[in-house]
This record gives C-alpha cells, structure tokens and sequence, in this order.
C-alpha cells in the first residue's frame, strides 16, 4: 500500500460515508500505525521518562475536544502538539535536555564551571485517543509518541510513550506506574519534574474501582525492572515476578489523599551463572492535593489553586523515581557474590495557581535522599530541586512560557555541585 497516495482528509469532525474517503482513512490509519511500530522496533522505549507533561496548563484556553474523524463504528481524536524549547545553563549541567539533579558533576569530576546554550524541538507529541461508542462495554483506547529519544540531543527518532486498551476498569498495556502520583504532578516547563516523583511509564495491567463518592481502589501487575548494578562482568536480571502495586485513593470536597505501596524482588547472578539470589523491594508514597477554593480573600485574584505534598520512601525501587531511573542504584555489589539493597526517601511541595485568566504559574521545592552502599564514597548522598514559572495562554492554541530551575547535589565523599537553567517554551496545541 502506497502510504503518499492517500487522499488529505478535512481536520474537523466529519463522518466517513462516502467509500473513497473511507478508504483513505483506512490507508492514512494503517501508515501510521506501521510507523510507530517501525519506530518503536528500531530504536526502542528508554525504560525510564520524564514527567507526565500536562498539555492544558490549568487555564480554560484549550483546543477543542470534539472528534477528528467519526465512524460508524469508531471515534479518532487526534491531538498533540509542536513545541520548540530555548535553555541556557550555567554551572555545569552540561548535556542534558533534563534537569536531572542528580546528574550534576560534582567537584570531584571537574573546578571549571560551564556554559550552555541550546535549542531543541524534539519534545514534540501526536498522539491518537479512539472511543468505541458502538460497544457494549466502556472501551476506549490511546496511543502517542515523541521525539525525545535522548535527553541528550544525540538522535531524534520517533519514540513510544503510551500504548494501551481500556476496558471497564482494566487498564492493559504502556502507560504511567501507578507507584506515585503522576495525575496530581505539577505542571513544570521542565520535563523532568521533580527530582523524588516516580514517572516511569511501563507494560502493566492495572483495575480501579470506585467505592462510592470517597474511595477507589487500584491494584496493578507492572514490567519487572533490572534497574541494579550488577556484580563484576555480570548482567542484570529481569524477575520472573512481576512489580505489584495497590493504590487508595480518599476524594474529599477541596482534594484527594492518594497512597501508594510497591512490591518486587531484584533477581542477580554472577558472570558465570552458577547461582540465583533474590531480594526484596519496596516502596511507599504519600501524596495530598488540596485545591484551594477561590473566594474574595484569594491573593491578587489568584484561581485555581493548588496546593501539592508529596512523600516517598523505599528500597531497591529506584528506578521508578525520576533523578534515579536507569543509574543502577536499587542495589550495589556488597562483595564478590552479594547485592545490597539501597534504601531512600525524598518529597516534594508545589503550589500552583492561575492569575488574569491567561496566566498560570507553579512553584516548586524538592528533594531526595539515599543511603551509602558498603565502601563507596563518590557516589550520591542528596539533592535538592527548585522550579518556578510563569505561562502565558496566547489563546486556546498557542502559549509560551518560561521557567527558573536551581539544583545542587552531593557525594558521600562530600563533593558538590550546583547547576542553574532559564527554560523558554513556545508550544502550538492541537
């Protein structure tokens, strides 16, 4: 099937009746599935992703919600949008389109401080969000990718970030870890976020029941992760166990109260094979929102308030936090033939409002904490995060915005670093 023969079909909603333009759809729809596959195939999914990025920033200026394409049977809206990014860094961030405090060189990598100016577009999204309104049973699916390949600018290939079916309560297939509290994230420019969320997104199977008008439950199987050091010449091991995840959510008037428990077993050999160990993880999060009502006595006619604390401890599930994902730290070598978990805890607060309609702006403190593993010194012991915004809704398709983020890190072997990034966006929704 030729992919460039297929006809351009009308943006608004519109139903399909006619065959030609039916058949068009059919042909539009199968290249672009056959892409993100070739996409996703060749160059992978990074197992560890940023923050959840919310598209609508809090204001009522939003693209409409209608359908792109109606069917008899189905219902396509596609959405995303086109967002070139500005960064200037100094004190060393150096290559990262991330600011991932716990990547900050310390004194003992380098006394020069550097510079940085850069430009990128490749945290632009499409994604495709299908209803089946026909069916019989809620069912509805999603799928979106970008180009954020690497953080680092090196390559820009289109990249899988949600891939999955909704049926009744099931959730089947790619989306965020229901470890953590990705839904009630602040809304930085920052992709990353703050440095103690978790924000992975994994292969999971996941079902949420609500209880009345106060209580859901959630209870999810997630993609195992290796996300540990090996011992020397070895390499890691995925558990033949999955990641176990029981999620209470409390809704009351002004907010929620939402807790969060993981479970999982970290599975490791030596280079040769010649054993299996296992050992238990765990972690736990805390989070409340509290959404402020807006009143008379709201400061400066500030709307929408929001108020977010967050908590986190654990051990061995590093790699569901944001500033650890992927560097090996739920477990280190003890010796020649053991693995020590490591354990850690971390928070956060934000405040969030929206002012003269248009204008919404977030503020945010984090930090984040970890154990010393046996006879290693250079490695990290803390950091802190800090972010504050301002965004502009040109109108309901256009906003820019602009944000001030300070982090400082430190070793066990007492070095520091310190970075400090301005961040612009121009972002076109659709």
């Amino acid at each position: 099937m030729n992919c460039h023969s297929v006809a351009t079909v009308p943006r608004k909603g519109l139903r399909l009746g006619e065959h030609h333009m039916g058949i068009s759809v059919i042909r539009y729809g199968y290249c672009l599935l056959i892409f993100l596959l070739w996409g996703y195939m060749s160059f992978g999914q990074t197992e560890f992703d940023s923050l959840r990025r919310n598209s609508m920033l809090d204001t009522s200026y939003q693209p409409s919600k209608k359908a792109t394409f109606i069917t008899e049977f189905a219902e396509l809206k596609i959405s995303g949008f086109v967002q070139p990014a500005l960064y200037f860094d100094n004190n060393n961030l150096l290559s990262n389109d991330l600011f991932v405090t716990s990547e900050i060189p310390t004194e003992s990598t380098t006394s020069v401080n550097f510079r940085r100016f850069h430009m990128s577009a490749n945290q632009s999204r499409l994604g495709f969000a299908f209803k089946f309104p026909q069916a019989k049973r809620a069912v509805s699916a999603f799928l979106e990718a970008d180009f954020l390949s690497s953080s680092k600018g090196a390559h820009t290939y289109f990249r899988l970030r949600h891939a999955y079916v909704r049926l009744d309560n099931f959730t089947i297939g790619q989306t965020w870890t229901n470890f953590g509290d990705v839904g009630g994230a602040p809304n930085t420019v920052d992709l990353e976020g703050p440095n103690s969320m978790p924000a992975s997104r994994v292969t999971q199977v996941s079902w949420k029941k609500q209880f009345g008008t106060k209580w859901s439950l959630l209870f999810a199987i997630e993609e195992p992760r290796a996300d540990y050091t090996p011992l020397d010449s070895a390499s890691a091991i995925k558990s033949a166990f999955p990641e176990l995840v029981f999620k209470p959510v409390l809704n009351f008037k002004f907010g929620y109260w939402s807790n969060s428990f993981i479970y999982r077993q970290i599975v490791y050999s030596d280079k040769e094979l010649s054993f299996k160990k296992k050992l238990p993880a765990w972690g736990y999060t805390s989070s409340l929102t509290i959404r402020l009502p807006d009143g008379t006595v709201a400061p400066l006619g500030f709307k929408k308030r929001t108020f977010n604390l967050f908590f986190i401890v654990g051990k061995g599930t590093q790699g569901s936090v944001n500033d650890f994902g992927g560097l090996g730290y739920e477990a280190l070598p003890k010796n020649d033939s053991t693995l020590e978990p490591l354990s850690y805890f971390g928070g956060y607060t934000a405040y969030s409002f929206v002012w003269r309609k248009r204008w919404s702006s977030t503020f945010v403190y984090s930090f984040l904490h970890q154990e010393q593993p046996a006879n290693i010194e250079q490695i990290f012991k803390f950091s802190n995060y800090f972010s504050g915004n301002a965004i502009f809704a040109i109108n309901k398709y256009f906003t820019v915005g602009t944000e001030l983020l300070h982090g400082n890190k430190e070793n066990y072997d007492n070095s520091r670093g310190s970075a400090f990034r301005v961040q612009a966006i121009l972002r076109l929704l659709f």
